[in-house]
């Protein structure tokens, strides 16, 4: 009798680990396939005037990839303008007294004013 207990514990017991490692698994392959991975593929280091512009492709394993313009002092660090699908990823940037206008070649523009970047 003692065996067949000792048997169902270890049954139990095995159970568990299957659960908590199946768990672990589900959450691994969630943030792989979900957290996006950045690469920055052109990069313009700030001015007195001007805040860096850091251009960084985002693909992930599910979704699209898509362009995010990054102003700040660092390429780590600012404020994100998401480019629109279908837009260039390097606009011609003009620095104004109010911000920084994002002009891109089919005519469409982004403003940024000066408060979200410095």
């Amino acid at each position: 009798m003692a065996t067949n207990v000792s048997g169902c514990l270890v049954k139990i017991l095995l159970f568990v680990l299957g659960a908590v490692m199946g768990t672990a698994l589900t959450a691994v392959a969630v943030v792989v396939m979900f957290v996006p991975d950045r690469t920055t593929v052109i990069s313009v280091d700030p001015t007195s005037t001007s805040p860096g512009v850091y251009v960084k492709k985002v693909e992930q394993l599910v979704g699209s990839t898509y362009y995010e313009i990054w102003l700040g002092p660092t390429p780590d660090r600012g404020h994100v303008v998401t480019v629109p699908a279908g837009w260039e990823h390097d606009p011609e940037r003009e620095t104004t007294g109010d911000g920084l206008r994002l002009k891109f070649d089919n005519g469409g523009e982004i403003f940024v004013p000066k408060a979200s970047y410095s």
